[in-house]
């Protein structure tokens, strides 16, 4: 087994600061945080908004997003105040996440944090009170605790933080947690180094996330089992094939937020991206296992296979922020795949100009990418902005008629932003 190096270890974890630093200047300086709250969100901010109505909140919601906002707004803050503060929140999750991979694939925990923090849906719902990408960001570090044992690197705390951050994710997102705590469950017995005491704080973890859930549903609906119905007449079961769905996603590739697309063109841009992220992810997978780093590296590969799969495969929904948690995963493999590239390119030619050469054509590449990624993440938030804004100025007119009194909104769309900045009950 080839681990990293100390000195690359503490160079890998530096230059992950440094990721961080720039995803959370990426969100500053590209967006406006003044920017209305989307449809979800307005549902979201209702619940924990001192004086606001709480709008309707479907059985397939879960709130442990709010209690991101809870001291923000709790202590008077405005909406930028919390994009602000879920901007830096977000960057510094990111760099805990993707730092806690380094133990097992190094520079390749560099590249994977690049390759994520670069994406445009990372970069646009780093502001969003929108629970994907902290779903996603605590799958990295779940993922990691796993594989850092299969690699012989285990903490003494290692069960419990597990556990801990199963319990984070079903407070987050509760279904997305149970595929994760499978994997995590499976992956070890399948390589045979499972134990009681892994299963059981996962398990736990995994109880005490959905708690709240499942306490909150039994007293709206009588019982789990009739939540579980009313999310499905209001979630978004699969109806369209599993081809037509990733079709769609391939068309989202640079936007929209939310699909799905009229005429789903597959824009190039979108498609060599998904070919060469591909190719990255088997090249990973292949050099792990030369390497024999194959269990650990799998973990984060099998994991975002299967929630990828969830969300194409089993709804008719189309969003490129569903599929946060894979991409994040996934970036894993990718990134180990683009580092034993680099490293290779070293090998095979050790002059520094074949050094240099090596590691400046990536960092083009990536660079390049990244500016493409940023681009569309600015177009996609000028195009929300403006879509949300005639939502928010209805609500304000709305708010100016009802003087301060009690008052109920109803719209055909966007009834949760019309509502929740008027102040109204909406419908």
């Amino acid at each position: 087994m080839r681990l990293p190096r100390d000195s690359e270890i503490t160079l890998a974890r530096r230059l992950i600061l440094l990721v961080g630093l720039a995803n959370l200047a990426a969100q500053l300086l590209a967006f406006s945080f003044d920017r209305p709250p989307s449809w979800d969100e307005a549902i979201y901010l209702s619940q924990v908004t001192p004086g606001a109505e709480q709008l309707p909140f479907v059985p397939s919601r879960a709130r442990g997003i709010t209690f991101l906002a809870l001291p923000v707004l709790q202590l008077g803050g405005s909406l930028s105040h919390l994009r602000l503060f879920l901007a830096v929140a977000s960057a510094v999750a990111l760099v805990g996440a993707f730092r806690m991979w380094v133990p097992v694939v190094g520079f390749g925990a560099v590249a994977a944090a690049l390759f994520f923090a670069g994406a445009w849906p990372v970069l646009f719902y780093g502001s969003e009170l929108m629970p994907n990408l902290w779903m996603a960001l605590t799958a990295v570090a779940v993922t990691a605790v796993l594989a850092r044992r299969l690699a012989g690197r285990e903490g003494r705390h290692d069960e419990l933080l597990a556990g801990g951050l199963v319990a984070v994710a079903a407070l987050i997102r509760p279904l997305d947690a149970v595929v994760l705590t499978a994997a995590l469950v499976l992956l070890p017995i399948a390589v045979r180094r499972a134990t009681v005491s892994w299963a059981l704080h996962l398990a736990l973890g995994l109880v005490a996330g959905w708690a709240p859930w499942l306490v909150e549903m039994t007293a709206r609906f009588g019982s789990p089992w009739a939540a579980f119905a009313a999310a499905a007449r209001t979630g978004h079961a699969g109806r369209l094939s599993f081809f037509e769905n990733a079709r769609q996603y391939l068309a989202l590739s640079d936007g929209p937020s939310i699909g799905p697309v009229a005429d789903p063109d597959v824009p190039l841009s979108g498609l060599l991206w998904f070919i060469g992220f591909g190719v990255l992810v088997v090249l990973g997978v292949r050099a792990s296992s030369r390497r024999g780093l194959l269990p650990g590296v799998v973990v984060a590969t099998a994991t975002g296979v299967a929630l990828a799969t969830g969300y194409v495969a089993l709804t008719d929904a189309q969003a490129p922020r569903f599929l946060l948690p894979a991409l994040a995963l996934l970036t894993i493999p990718a990134g180990f795949g683009l580092a034993v590239i680099v490293a290779g390119i070293r090998g095979r030619d050790g002059s520094d100009p074949g050094r240099f050469a090596g590691r400046a054509a990536a960092s083009i590449l990536i660079i390049a990418w990244a500016v493409v990624q940023l681009g569309i993440a600015a177009r996609v938030e000028a195009d929300v902005a403006d879509q949300r804004a005639s939502a928010q100025r209805a609500g304000l007119e709305v708010r100016r008629l009802a003087s301060g009194e009690p008052c109920h909104a109803y719209s055909e769309g966007s009834f949760p932003i019309v509502g929740f900045t008027a102040g109204c009950r909406a419908a």
